[in-house]
Formats: structure tokens, sequence, C-alpha cells
């Protein structure tokens, strides 16, 4: 069997490790501060939500969305851009998420949002962003820094439920559910950690790691995880991912698998289930990995479980993560550094 302490020790320089391992943790950090927060806000006064952000700043407002789309009576749109779309007013409640606090694209969303004349509440760890909210007395959440933004999911994520609790947008069962799913998350997470053979992640990422992946999820829970797992894919593990959703995958792309069947052969399929998906979907996918079987280099299907859809998807973002994490090391790569990002942000800056 591979030997992945070797490979960390080697390869993970900047203790990614600890990083994802920490995501139960910092679920519960904020869920004990999230009492003390007060946000000035009637939601009776708003007909939607905005969340600004790019990246691992963003990718909280996409789960809270899915989390909580069946409770808050207004559509909730997540914003990457430098623009806001014509309708945001007064009656649009804007949450501006940078990590860092100086992503200019969310800075300047933020400037657009301020001239409509939108409430706006800033989370961020400091930055431009966190002194614009001060100057002008807008609510700001700071969470706690020294991580890269998409492995400070959990602040974020539990930072964006705390808001919309504290707004009165929410009701507080979310933080009971929220608090019982961190907890089998916990297991889970150690179970993750073990160098063994069983280890679905170290399994899943030595039949991909010299793929190009293309993950399938459905609406709704396992689409909004299969779009976090494309993005930690080619930040940790340097990889190319492609991302799309059953059932429109059924009415396009299935025909994309006919020709140039010599790539096709470079390609890994991972399907992305819950046990809430809709019965017609589940036949969809049963059907359509008949139709591509011997297609890619291999097939694989990924489902957690637990009594909520919330400890489900808690769990299976928290898989894909660690997937993410062996496959670098097994690409030999630091599954920290963001270098390319890096670059084109200096170069953007000049």
């Amino acid at each position: 069997m591979i030997n992945f302490t070797s490979l960390k020790s080697k390869y993970d320089s900047g203790d990614m490790h600890a990083a994802i391992a920490g995501f139960p943790d910092q679920i519960k950090l904020i869920l004990g501060e999230i009492d003390t927060w007060k946000i000035e806000a009637s939601p009776e006064h708003y007909s939607s939500i905005l969340i600004l952000g790019m990246g691992g700043s963003a990718i909280g407002g996409d789960l809270l969305r899915t989390l909580v789309g069946s409770q808050c009576k207004l559509p909730i749109l997540v914003n990457r851009s430098y623009v806001i779309p014509a309708w945001v007013d007064v009656s649009t409640f804007v949450i501006a998420s940078s990590y860092s606090g100086n992503t200019e694209e969310t800075l300047s969303a933020f400037a657009a949002a301020e001239k409509s004349g939108a409430c706006i509440t800033v989370l961020s760890t400091g930055g431009k962003l966190s002194e614009l909210a001060g100057e002008k007395g807008y609510s700001l959440i700071k969470i706690p820094a020294g991580l890269q933004p998409r492995a400070a999911l959990g602040y974020s994520l539990t930072a964006l439920i705390g808001i919309m609790l504290s707004a009165g947008f929410i009701s507080g069962e979310i933080l009971t559910e929220l608090d019982r799913a961190t907890e089998k998350l916990k297991q889970k997470s150690l179970e993750l950690q073990v160098h063994s053979r069983e280890n679905p992640a170290m399994q899943v990422a030595g039949r991909i790691h010299k793929t190009i992946p293309v993950i399938y999820g459905t609406e709704g829970y396992s689409d909004v995880a299969a779009l976090r797992f494309r993005g930690q894919l080619a930040e940790n593990s340097k990889l190319l991912a492609w991302h799309f959703v059953l059932p429109e995958q059924n009415h396009n792309e299935i025909e994309g698998w006919t020709c140039n069947t010599d790539l096709l052969k470079k390609l890994s399929l991972i399907w992305l289930a819950d046990q809430d998906d809709h019965p017609r979907v589940v036949k969809r996918r049963a059907i359509t990995a008949g139709l591509l079987e011997h297609k890619p280099a291999c097939e694989i299907t990924l489902q957690t479980d637990g009594k909520s859809p919330l400890e489900r998807l808690l769990k299976l973002i928290h898989l894909l993560d660690w997937i993410s994490y062996y496959a670098a090391l097994l690409n030999a790569v630091d599954p920290t550094p963001v270098d390319r990002i890096m670059l084109l942000k200096n170069k953007m800056s000049n």
C-alpha cells in the first residue's frame, strides 16, 4: 500500500492536512459565537438575498442556498462578478463575503451594492472590505484568519447561517441540526485520516489522480458538492476536472461521450448520489451509467449516510476534500500553494 504518511511529510509543507481535519472544529467554533451577533435587519422589508463572493468565499454561499432554501422564503443568489444584477435595490439584503477582505471582484460588487441602497453585512477576516464596513457602519462578522479561503469553509458556511439567523431570515432549529451533524462529521473525519486500504478517500484518490475527473451530481445537495469537488481538485490536487448535473446531462452532454474514445479513457466518471434523489433521477443515473460503461477509465459512485440531508452533505463535502488532498500527494504536489492564482493576482494588480 502507498505510504501516505511518508507522502504527507514530503509534500504537505503547508499542512493542508490540519486545515481539512479542522473542518468540524471550525463549525463548532462559530456555533459558539452566533448568540452574540446582532444584525440589524427586518426580514419583511426584503425581497431577495444576494451573496457576493469568489472562489472559496463563494462556495459557502452555494451551500447556504442549498441548505436553507426550503426554510428561507426569499430567493438567494450567489454573485461571482464585478457587477451585480439590475434588480438589486433597497429591498435586497446583501452579504459581502471575502476571506481576505481584498478580493477585487467582491470589492467592486460591494461598491455597486452600496450605490443601489441595499442593506449590507460584511463577512471577512479583515482587509479593505472590513475597513469599509467599519467606516460606513455596516454589520461586520469577522472569522479567524490564517487559512486558504477554500480551507475555511467551516467558518464561512456557519457564519453565513449565523447571519441569516441573526437577521431573522431562518429559525434557530438549523443550529441544533448543525451541531448534531458536526458530531457525526467528527467521527467520519477521523476515519478518513486513517492510513488503511479501507479508507475510501485514499481508494478513490488512487483511482483518479492520473485522470481528468468528470463529476456528475443531481439537482440539490450533490450539485453543490460536485461544484466544490471540482474546485478542490483544481486548487489542492492541481487537476483539471469537470462537473455537471442530472437530469440536464441527459439532454445534451451524454452525446459527448461518443467520439474520441481514446481520449475518454483518460477520464474518470464520478457519480455523487443521495438517498433523497428523485426516483426518476435514480433511474436516469443507472441507465446513463450503463450507456457510458467502459467509456471512461473508471466509474465511481460516492454516497454518504446520515439521518439528515445536512449531515450527509457535510460528510460528502469532507470526503471529497480528503480525496483531493490524497490525490495531491499522489501527484507529488503540495496541496496548499496556489501559485498560478497568486501570479495572476499580482499581474492584475500591476
